[in-house]
C-alpha cells in the first residue's frame, strides 16, 4: 500500500468517529488491555516562549493520557503501534479492543505533535508522531513505567474551558464503568482532579426491582426503573447506550412491549462486538445470545415484581408494644406506601405480559384488616359496590394528603381527616369489607389500571360512607310508608329509619338521600356512594334516610298533609339510585294497593 493510500485510509478511519474526543475511549481501552489499574488524563495550556510573537491569546494545548499498564517494547511498537490494523488482540475476546486503531484514533483530535513515552522489559522509548503521520523513535536511558501519550496542538486560551468540558463529557460517556481508577484534571482550572466513576445501579434506589446474573466474564443486570436505558459494554467500556427501542432490534422491542418504558439494562459481555468505528454493536450470534438471555431475565423480573408486591402488601405490625386499636394500621407507614405505589406504577407497565395474575395476587393493602388482598377478593367482598380506597392515615399525617384535603396543622401530626378515616376503618373492622391503601390523586393511574382488569369502580371511603347519628322514634310514619313501598317491590325484610349523616370531619353530610347500613359495623354506617347502589343491598337490612338531606326534610314536612305523595316522592328518589330500579308503574301499583288497604282500615 502506497503512502498516499495509507494517508487516505487513516483519514477515512479517524473521520468515522462521532466525536474527535472519542479517541480517549480507545486509549482507556488500550490501557485496560495492558493491565493498567489507573489512567490519568490531564489538560494543560502553555504560553509561547519569550520573544515569540504568537499574537493574541494563542497557546499550545497539551492533552496527556497516562496509564500504569505493561507498556511496550520495541517489538510491540513495531508490530502494533506503528502499523495500521496490526493488533495482537485479534484472537483474544477477553480484551476490550479487537482492532489496531486505538492509537491511530488520536489523530481525530487533529494534534500537530503526539509524544509517546513507554517501556517494557527494561526497554524505554520515546516516539514523536507528526501531523503528516511520520514518526521518530528514540531509546531512553531512564526507565519508563506504563505508557504516557501527550497530544499537542495550537489554539486560543478562550477555547480551554470548552476543550476541558469535551474531554470530561467523553470520559463520562464511554468510560464511567471501567474497572480502573480513571481521573481527569484541568491543570489550568481551580478544581481538583475529578474521578470518572459510576456504579451500574438503578436510578430508583429502594424502589427498583432488579435481577442480576454473572457468568464468567459476562454480567447482565435488568431493572424496572426510570428513566429507561440500555447500556452495552465490554469489560466496563461502554459500546452503546440509549433507550430500549433505540438499541434493540424491532423484534426484541416488540417482545418487550411497554416494558421498554421503564427498563434499565446493563449488559457487559465479551460476546458483544462493535464496528470498526465503534458506533454500533454488531448484530451477530454473540449479540443474539446476550439479547435472548436478557429477555429471560426480564420475564423472571416480572415474577420478582409480583412476589415483592405480595410480601410488601402483607407486611405485619412492626412489633410496637401494645395492641393497635381497631382501624390503626401501624405497619402501613408512609415509606411502605411510597414503595408499594412505586412498584405498582411499574406493574402497570407489565400488565400485557402477566395475564390475569395481577388481579389474582394479593398485591393491595387492606387498611381495615392490616393485610394483603387481591383485586378479585376485593371485588367479591364488595358484592357490586365500588372498591373503597383511602389515603393511609400515616400519609395524611405526614403532609402528603390528596389535593383538597387538609394538611397537618402547626401541632405536628394532628389531622382531622386522618382521625376521621381511622374512625371509619375502626367501624369497618368487624366486617369483611376492605379499604385499599391508595392516594386518590398520586396513585390513581395504577389503581385505575388495576381496577380496569375487573371493570371495577373505585371510590374514596370518605365519599362512600357516612357515620349515622340515629334518631330513634323520629318520622315513624314516613319510615313505615317507605318501608311498605319497598317491601311491596320485593325488597324483603327491609327496615327504614332516619338519622343524621356525618362526614369524616364531623360535619353534616347533606348530599346523600339515603344509604343502606353496613351490616356488622361497630357503629352505624350508611353506604351511600357509587355510580349506583345494588338493589340487593336493600334486602334484609336497615336503610337510613338522611335527615340532613333537603328531599328527606321536604318529605317529612309534607307527610302530615299528603302522606302518600310524600312517601312516593321519597321512595322514587331512593329507587333512582339503584342499579336495577323497578319500573314506575310497579311503584304506582304498590302505592295503590297500600292506599286501598289504608282506606279500608279507616272504614
Amino acid at each position: 500500500m502506497s503512502a498516499s493510500e495509507v494517508d487516505a485510509l487513516l483519514e477515512r478511519l479517524v473521520a468515522q468517529f462521532e466525536s474527535p474526543y472519542d479517541f480517549l475511549r480507545e486509549l482507556v481501552q488500550n490501557a485496560m488491555d495492558a493491565g493498567s489499574d489507573r489512567v490519568e488524563v490531564t489538560l494543560e495550556s502553555h504560553r509561547p516562549e519569550a520573544g515569540v510573537d504568537a499574537g493574541g491569546d494563542e497557546v499550545v494545548f497539551e492533552l496527556t493520557i497516562l496509564d500504569t499498564g505493561s507498556g511496550m517494547d520495541e517489538a510491540i511498537i513495531g508490530q502494533e503501534l506503528t502499523r495500521l490494523f496490526s493488533s495482537g488482540k485479534s484472537g483474544d475476546r477477553t480484551m476490550a479492543g479487537g482492532f489496531g486503531i486505538g492509537f491511530v484514533s488520536v489523530f481525530a483530535w487533529d494534534p500537530e505533535v503526539v509524544l509517546v513515552h513507554t517501556g517494557r522489559g527494561g526497554e524505554a522509548w520515546e516516539l514523536v508522531f507528526y501531523r503528516d503521520r511520520s514518526f521518530e523513535k528514540v531509546a531512553l536511558e531512564d526507565p519508563v513505567e506504563g505508557t504516557t501519550i501527550s497530544l499537542m496542538r495550537r489554539g486560543r486560551a478562550s477555547e480551554r474551558a470548552a476543550i476541558a468540558e469535551a474531554v470530561r463529557e467523553s470520559l463520562w460517556r464511554w468510560c464511567r464503568y471501567c474497572p480502573l481508577e480513571l481521573s481527569f484534571h484541568d491543570l489550568d482550572g481551580d478544581d481538583p482532579p475529578e474521578l470518572i466513576q459510576d456504579a451500574p445501579e438503578p436510578a430508583e434506589q429502594g424502589l427498583a426491582s432488579t435481577r442480576s446474573e454473572v457468568r464468567g466474564e459476562s454480567t447482565l443486570r435488568v431493572s424496572f426503573a426510570i428513566p429507561a436505558n440500555v447500556v452495552f459494554l465490554r469489560r466496563g467500556l461502554i459500546l452503546a447506550e440509549g433507550g430500549p427501542r433505540q438499541l434493540f432490534p424491532p423484534e426484541i422491542a416488540d417482545a418487550l412491549g411497554r416494558s421498554c418504558d421503564h427498563l434499565q439494562i446493563w449488559a457487559d459481555s465479551p460476546q458483544l462486538r462493535t464496528t470498526l468505528s465503534r458506533d454500533k454493536v454488531v448484530d451477530d450470534a454473540g449479540r443474539e445470545a446476550v439479547q435472548k438471555r436478557l429477555l429471560e431475565l426480564v420475564a423472571a423480573l416480572r415474577e420478582d415484581l409480583l412476589a415483592r408486591l405480595q410480601v410488601l402488601a402483607d407486611t405485619s405490625d412492626a412489633g410496637e408494644p401494645g395492641e393497635a386499636p381497631p382501624g390503626v394500621d401501624r405497619a402501613w407507614t408512609r415509606e411502605r406506601h411510597a414503595i408499594l405505589a412505586g412498584l405498582h406504577a411499574h406493574l402497570g407497565l407489565e400488565m400485557h405480559a402477566l395475564g390475569d395474575r395481577p388481579r389474582k395476587a394479593a398485591i393491595l393493602r387492606d387498611l381495615v384488616h392490616g393485610r394483603g388482598i387481591s383485586l378479585d377478593a376485593a371485588v367479591e367482598r364488595m358484592a357490586g359496590r365500588p372498591i373503597l380506597i383511602s389515603t393511609p392515615p400515616a400519609v395524611l399525617r405526614g403532609g402528603h394528603a390528596d389535593r383538597g384535603q387538609d394538611r397537618p396543622s402547626d401541632q405536628g401530626t394532628a389531622s382531622p381527616i386522618a382521625d376521621g378515616i381511622e374512625a371509619l376503618l375502626a367501624a369497618l373492622a368487624p366486617t369483611t369489607l376492605p379499604v385499599i391503601a391508595g392516594e386518590r390523586s398520586d396513585d390513581s393511574p395504577w389503581l385505575e389500571d388495576l381496577a380496569a382488569l375487573r371493570s371495577a369502580e373505585l371510590l374514596p371511603v370518605d365519599r362512600a360512607l357516612a357515620r349515622v347519628d340515629v334518631q330513634a322514634g323520629e318520622a315513624l310514619g314516613l319510615c313505615g310508608l317507605v318501608e311498605g313501598l319497598l317491601r311491596g317491590l320485593g325488597f324483603d325484610s327491609v327496615r327504614v329509619q332516619v338519622g343524621r349523616f356525618i362526614d369524616v370531619q364531623g360535619r353534616p353530610e347533606r348530599s346523600p338521600v339515603f344509604g343502606p347500613e353496613v351490616v356488622g359495623a361497630a357503629s352505624p354506617l350508611a353506604f351511600h356512594g357509587g355510580r349506583s347502589i345494588p338493589g340487593a343491598s336493600l334486602r334484609r337490612r336497615t336503610v337510613w334516610l338522611n335527615l340532613h338531606n333537603t328531599l328527606v326534610e321536604a318529605a317529612i314536612a309534607d307527610f302530615g298533609a299528603r302522606p302518600l305523595l310524600a312517601g312516593l316522592a321519597l321512595t322514587a328518589g331512593l329507587l333512582g339510585h339503584l342499579d336495577q330500579a323497578p319500573e314506575p308503574s310497579e311503584l304506582a301499583k304498590v302505592a295503590e294497593t297500600l292506599d286501598r288497604a289504608s282506606a279500608e282500615g279507616r272504614q
